[in-house]
């Protein structure tokens, strides 16, 4: 994560737009997004095998695989549309595809927790939504800023609450966790939830004040993300082996 963050305080300090790998489309820093992504689809795809396809922990993870595949397949579409796509290049379809990601994550997480639901109190999910609610006052504040509101602001502005509700359950594992109920996972699957969260929030906020671009540290955080999410699958894998209690 420090590596990453230093080549986006370099590509931001050597203006890495003016060095595209594809032209108008693809930069240096991009190729984070193409080289991690596939790293935690297989890396989740090996805990489906080994967990099979019946029980809370198996659909999970199948969950994950799945949302991983469809943020991957909308990186990709985003890509693709820079690329080829010069006009009518509003379907939203992208957009779409990332919307999916979030319930497939927040599948995951209610699956996983399922088990451990009755440790789960009142108390935890308030708190959860209360802290949650950071990630929806910044977003609200810039779009009443913004004297034209168009569809894509629109579009944005579903983002944060997504965040929401995915950070809420992250929220109660990681309260688990420092009561030994869950595993280390919980921990790097809550901070990819955050890195998300502020990657979604700065990029609407740089969308409205116009300033967005590939060395965007909004990208940073969506690049940790996938480290994040790496990471907690591989030690899933090493540390649990074929069977997994937690």
């Amino acid at each position: 994560m420090v590596i990453i963050g230093l080549v986006y305080f370099l590509a931001n300090a050597f203006q890495q737009e003016n060095y595209p790998i594809i032209e108008n489309s693809i930069y240096p820093t991009d190729i984070f997004f193409i080289a991690i992504s596939p790293i935690v689809i297989v890396f989740s795809a090996i805990l489906v095998a080994r967990h099979g396809a019946t029980g809370s922990h198996s659909k999970a993870w199948i969950l994950f695989l799945a949302g991983s595949i469809v943020w991957y397949a909308a990186d990709l579409t985003y890509y693709y549309n820079s690329e080829y796509v010069t006009v009518n290049n509003d379907s939203y379809l992208v957009d779409y595809l990332y919307y999916s990601s979030y319930f497939l994550y927040f599948g995951f997480m209610m699956l996983y927790l399922r088990p451990r639901k009755n440790k789960i109190t009142k108390k935890i999910i308030i708190l959860g939504v209360i802290i949650s609610s950071s990630f929806i006052m910044p977003s609200l504040y810039f779009i009443a800023q913004k004297p034209v509101a168009d569809a894509e602001t629109g579009i944005n502005m579903v983002y944060p609450f997504l965040d929401s509700m995915v950070f809420v359950p992250a929220f109660a594992a990681v309260v688990l966790f420092f009561r030994g109920e869950v595993n280390f996972l919980w921990i790097t699957i809550t901070l990819g939830v955050v890195c998300l969260s502020v990657a979604d929030t700065m990029f609407l906020i740089e969308r409205c004040l116009e300033t967005y671009s590939a060395s965007s540290i909004a990208n940073l955080f969506f690049a940790w993300k996938w480290i994040l999410f790496a990471f907690g699958s591989y030690n899933h894998i090493k540390i649990f082996g074929v069977k997994s209690t937690q």
